[in-house]
């Protein structure tokens, strides 16, 4: 069986075949959250040195946050950006992104509402 091929991969996250992967999204485990493009309903992006997020978990109860412990502790955020996406659950997905260019193109492919929010 061929393997799909990659659309977007880094430290963070990984598209591939119309899924987004989030990866060391469970607490403890570290585990990866796999979440079907076509669901999600919502994508905001934040800069990092424009808002603030939780290095892992949820601090205000509306998302959870995937971990990065240096999301708040980087000599340069404005090249790292927070990104949320609402599948319609309790939950937004929170997770990082550097490469936003390159996850813009990639999640742009699956999405089949283009409901992109920058802030």
């Amino acid at each position: 069986m061929a393997k799909a091929p990659i659309d977007f991969e880094e430290e963070w996250s990984k598209i591939s075949n119309g899924t987004l992967e989030i990866k060391w999204f469970y607490f403890p485990t570290t585990q990866s959250l796999k979440v079907d493009i076509d669901k999600i309903k919502q994508v905001k992006i934040m800069r990092q040195d424009k808002s603030y997020a939780k290095n892992w978990g949820s601090g205000d109860f509306t998302t959870w946050w995937a971990c990065d412990m240096k999301r708040n502790f980087r000599s340069h955020p404005e090249r790292f950006y927070n990104v949320k996406v609402d599948i319609g659950e309790t939950f937004k997905k929170g997770f990082t992104v550097n490469e936003l260019d390159k996850f813009l193109v990639a999640i742009r492919k699956w999405l089949k509402v283009q409901n992109i929010e920058f802030k």
